[in-house]
């Protein structure tokens, strides 16, 4: 919240925060869930959430069929990390992408891990995507690698809990798929 807080939108004040080249990044407790349009992450970074903070999809927004809440494309030596017993939460809004105006479609993921290395992803929930809670996969031809997603749960996704599209050294541990329907 140093950078800034906004309940109606923080997309300008998150991408800063991500773009800053800060080495750690808290999202803290604020009057509700940070409120936000597509997000890119970068390299080099950790990323908290205090024990039940949520990132949201901004409601009315994400009408292209490939837009992702959180977009890790090419990027390296990144956590994603939930503190607490209630960890961290991405949630969109399935049933709004699943009717018009929206146009059917099938990934609009809350978490979009491609052509990474070194990711940690720990302690969070991926809920209601348009599309995958979480995707792995390649990058313009560049694979992922070294990538662990542990103690998460994927619930009330469009398409499905995990894809998993390829990659290298790739470990889902103590994960939870549930309620996947679209």
């Amino acid at each position: 919240s140093s950078f800034g807080f906004n309940a109606e939108d923080s997309t300008e004040i998150i991408q800063k925060a991500l773009d800053s080249g800060a080495p750690k990044l808290v999202f803290d407790k604020q009057s509700g869930p940070w409120i936000t349009r597509p997000l890119v992450a970068r390299s080099n970074q950790e990323i908290v959430f205090e024990d039940g903070v949520e990132l949201g999809a901004k409601k009315g927004e994400f009408r292209g069929i490939r837009d992702y809440l959180f977009r890790c494309e090419n990027v390296s030596n990144l956590v994603i990390r939930g503190n607490g017993p209630k960890g961290g939460t991405f949630r969109m809004h399935k049933k709004d992408y699943q009717q018009p105006p929206y146009e059917k479609g099938e990934w609009r993921y809350t978490l979009r891990l491609c052509g990474v290395e070194n990711v940690l992803v720990e302690n969070m929930h991926f809920v209601s995507s348009g599309g995958d809670g979480i995707v792995i996969g390649a990058f313009k031809g560049k694979s992922s690698k070294n990538v662990t997603v542990r103690n998460c749960v994927c619930d009330d996704n469009h398409r499905q809990g995990i894809s998993l599209c390829g990659g290298e050294d790739i470990l889902l541990e103590d994960v939870v798929l549930s309620n996947t329907c679209g």
